[in-house]
């Protein structure tokens, strides 16, 4: 399968897609790659999910100075949070149950690597799987011991 990243700038590129329902132009805010919310209040970056269907959503935490503000997915009267607000790479899976599925990123906070794309996609890409599994045989079942075989 073809992987698809429904993020439409995922360099952030201020000649790219730059506009936003909420808050509108939003280039001011991106250079070098990078999306720094300067701007006082959130910014929602909208995302064309379909309901139902799981997504990914990977991004890197460029630098945070918020206090008390979090990134998230948003979608209906859900939100779904990485495993922390701190500097690094993150990645949230997510079925949204609404169409209004948007990324927030608060005051204070710069992002960079944004990409959105289904979750079957992503998870071939990594290798086909999600995690290892009791039934993913280990490299031992292709060494058969033959007779008078020294290990």
């Amino acid at each position: 399968m073809q992987r698809i990243n429904l993020w439409l700038n995922p360099k952030f590129d201020p000649t790219g897609f730059h506009v936003v329902k909420k808050g509108g132009d939003i280039s001011e805010y991106m250079t070098g790659g990078t999306l720094a919310n300067t701007r006082g209040e959130y910014i929602d970056l909208p995302f064309a999910c379909e309901v139902g269907v799981e997504y990914v959503c990977t991004y890197r935490i460029v630098s945070n100075d918020t206090t008390n503000k979090s990134i998230g997915i948003f979608f209906g009267g859900t939100v779904e949070y990485p495993s922390a607000q701190t500097v690094g790479k993150y990645t949230i899976r997510f079925t949204p149950t609404a169409n209004d599925t948007r990324l927030a990123i608060p005051p204070g906070m710069a992002i960079s690597e944004l990409s959105v794309e289904a979750a079957d996609t992503y998870d071939a890409a990594l290798g086909g799987f999600r995690a290892s599994s009791r039934a993913t045989r280990c490299r031992a079942h292709r060494s058969v011991r033959r007779a008078g075989d020294v290990r």
